[in-house]
């Protein structure tokens, strides 16, 4: 077994504790589960870094060179976002919705496929910028997915005039829905440099008005999350509306990745 399959297995194993503990949070609460939880994030994020170079070493490859490393690194900065965010505004009980979905983008990258060579004739920075753009507007609209989640579960159980346990441990709903807001604000701009550039670049290939599957599903969370900020703006369109298109979009954006990784391993 080669170094980076170990710290591939390892990562995956520290991610899986760390969503555990975060987990357990959620349902007991203790400021020392949180404490492990975040310490086990923490080690995830530094196997996966260690993951990361290894992998480099041994391909020779960049870290944004394919879909699959690129899953890898989006995975990794969703993380270490939500680790930044858990200490700014102290909002530990995220992670039971946060981990789960960098340990699936992580094991997504694993389907490792052919993935197309960039003609000589199109290479430039705009690729490189297209990627880094969406990477860091999908790790926004992750957080954003997560603290959706969050809304929808708090709300439901108020409605149930359940206030115990789980309710008293979910962040207010208020700041549930302004910190969701905020993320979907910062997300949107650079997904949608994003949707530009990757235009811009589709057209130097030649493919004119065509669409893959991924491409229609991305177009399709972009319209979602403009739609949230539209009526946001316009309609006071708040709350639970806002939750469940922020949640829409995302797995748009998700299936639009899907779509990606599946057209690799299938080329």
């Amino acid at each position: 077994m080669t170094l980076p399959t170990l710290l591939f297995v390892a990562t995956a194993l520290a991610y899986v504790a760390a969503g555990a503990l975060f987990f357990a949070h959620l349902r007991s609460g203790g400021e020392k589960l949180s404490g492990f939880a975040a310490r086990a994030l923490g080690v995830a994020i530094a196997l996966h870094v260690s993951f990361l170079a290894a992998d480099y070493a041994l391909s020779g490859r960049a870290p944004l060179a394919t879909v699959h490393q690129t899953l890898d690194v989006l995975s990794l900065v969703i993380a270490v976002g939500f680790l930044a965010s858990m200490r700014r505004h102290r909002l530990p009980v995220l992670g039971a919705f946060i981990t789960p979905v960098t340990l699936l983008l992580f094991l997504a990258a694993a389907l490792r496929g052919q993935s197309a060579r960039v003609p000589e004739g199109v290479r430039s920075l705009l690729l490189p910028f297209h990627i880094i753009v969406n990477v860091l507007g999908l790790a926004a609209f992750a957080l954003a997915f997560a603290v959706a989640v969050a809304y929808v579960i708090q709300e439901q159980l108020l409605r149930k005039r359940q206030v115990g346990g789980v309710f008293q441990r979910l962040p207010a709903l208020d700041v549930l829905d302004a910190l969701g807001f905020r993320l979907v604000t910062i997300g949107f701009p650079l997904f949608t440099l994003g949707v530009v550039t990757g235009s811009i670049w589709a057209a130097r290939l030649g493919n004119g008005l065509s669409f893959s599957t991924g491409q229609g599903f991305g177009v399709l969370a972009w319209i979602f999350f403009a739609c949230v900020l539209l009526s946001r703006a316009a309609g006071g369109w708040s709350g639970r509306r806002a939750a469940i298109g922020t949640m829409l979009g995302f797995l748009c954006a998700m299936a639009a990745i899907g779509g990606y990784v599946l057209r690799s391993v299938g080329g």
